[in-house]
């Protein structure tokens, strides 16, 4: 009887060590895996502070831009304004507050013969009758 150096099974008729081939390939598949999904979690961590930087608040860029005008609203309905006689429109991504800083919608602003002091800028581009940010600043 010959000496067997290399034990085989009837399933798989290599030579086996002792964990065996799938063993090892199960595991180094195992830690991929979980190396993989902690950096997943990690990068899905670091989003929100990733795109604060990229891309800073609206209110910020518009109010570094020149072209700052000051004025009274007088009435305002839906998005259509009137400040200092003169009848602006909301524009679809104007950003609008009160002088606390604080989001408002268009409903907060809804008024009829009252007067409300405003900072506002105007587009320059292509129509000047179009507001890109309001701070209104109501009576205390």
């Amino acid at each position: 009887m010959a000496l067997n150096l290399f034990p085989t099974t009837q399933d798989y008729p290599f030579p086996m060590p002792a964990q065996g081939y799938w063993g090892r390939s199960m595991n180094v598949t195992r830690n991929v895996i979980l190396v993989l999904l902690v950096l997943l979690f990690l990068g899905i961590l670091a989003l929100p502070s990733i795109g604060e930087e990229i891309m800073p608040m609206p209110s910020m860029v518009i109010r570094e831009l020149p072209g700052s005008r000051t004025g009274v609203l007088t009435k305002a309905e839906g998005a259509t304004l009137q400040i200092d006689h003169v009848s602006y429109t909301l524009s679809p991504v104007a950003l609008v507050e009160d002088k606390h800083l604080t989001p408002l919608t268009i409903k907060d602003i809804q008024c009829h013969d009252v007067e409300y002091k405003v900072q506002y800028w105007v587009a320059t581009e292509h129509d000047h009758s179009q507001i890109l940010q309001l701070i209104v600043t109501f009576p205390e």
